[in-house]
């Protein structure tokens, strides 16, 4: 098993962002929680019982009770699965997940992924791993404590990556929370990845991203309660479609769009159907 890795100066990148406060670290670790326990709930998707199991063990019941207001959950199913196909379609053998959170990717990619690469705050992280170890002792993957817009936590997973190995570097729930700044600067450390290693970096799509639903009730007060709970008031400022994609193309990726994994285990209404009939996950490559 790998150990922590020890964050490194990263004093040549170009860009520095201002780290997140305590207040926002301490909402990201809410819903870390969250994610693995609605994927707990509504799915049979491998280890995320136990996870759960291991966060109850250790005292911290009330962190995976899901909320109604605060979970779509076949959102969250949606994304997963659709992680997993696109790096087991591309036959991808080296990953980066970027706010990984406890969901069990890594686990589940163990027979596919060679050199798995996750970076998240220490908290999490350190959990994550203790939890993987007692799951499953000879799993190898790195963990990298830190915060994803800080260039020495970039530093890092770029000393871990392998030479000649194309790499899939994909985030979920991260970018609806970011501001273009954020984008702009994860945009340059991804980038500059892809062109020396070759692969992609991909990312669901939200509702963050669909201005034309937020006239929906369950929408407005799903967004409503997410950006207090998550003391982020970016996700309350929608961005179009077009805007983003012209984002990123901006950046110098070329984009790709793509449905994403529709078969849900989780239950749905005909009009989360319909919402889920406007989604499609993001796909950038090097130009």
């Amino acid at each position: 098993m790998e150990k922590n890795v020890t964050l490194v100066n990263a004093s040549h990148m170009r860009i520095f962002m201002k780290l997140l406060t305590q207040a926002e670290k301490e909402a990201i670790q809410y819903t870390a929680y969250r994610t693995v326990a609605a994927l707990a709930k509504n799915t049979s998707i491998p280890y995320c019982r136990e996870i759960i199991q291991r966060i109850i063990e250790e005292n911290q019941a009330e962190l995976v009770e899901v909320n109604s207001s605060l979970s779509l959950s076949y959102l969250v199913e949606l994304r997963y699965k659709t992680s997993e196909k696109i790096i087991k379609e591309g036959g991808y053998q080296q990953v980066i997940e970027l706010g990984a959170g406890l969901t069990p990717h890594a686990l589940n990619l163990k027979q596919t992924v060679s050199n798995y690469i996750e970076v998240d705050l220490e908290e999490n992280s350190c959990l994550k791993r203790r939890i993987v170890q007692e799951l499953e002792p000879s799993l190898a993957a790195h963990y990298v404590a830190g915060d994803v817009f800080d260039s020495h936590a970039w530093s890092t997973l770029n000393s871990l990556l392998k030479p000649g190995l194309p790499v899939a570097i994909f985030a979920e729930g991260l970018l609806i929370y970011s501001s273009q700044e954020q984008r702009r600067f994860l945009g340059e450390q991804i980038g500059a990845i892809i062109a020396e290693h070759d692969g992609l970096f991909f990312m669901e799509d939200s509702l963050r991203f669909h201005p034309e639903l937020q006239w929906i009730p369950k929408i407005k007060q799903f967004t409503i309660a997410l950006t207090n709970k998550s003391k982020n008031t970016n996700y309350s400022e929608p961005i179009t479609q077009e805007d983003l994609t012209q984002e990123w193309q901006d950046m110098g990726f070329i984009v790709k769009r793509i449905e994403p994994e529709k078969k849900l285990e989780t239950a749905y209404s005909a009009e989360d159907e319909q919402i889920l009939d406007t989604l499609k996950h993001w796909l950038l490559f090097a130009r």
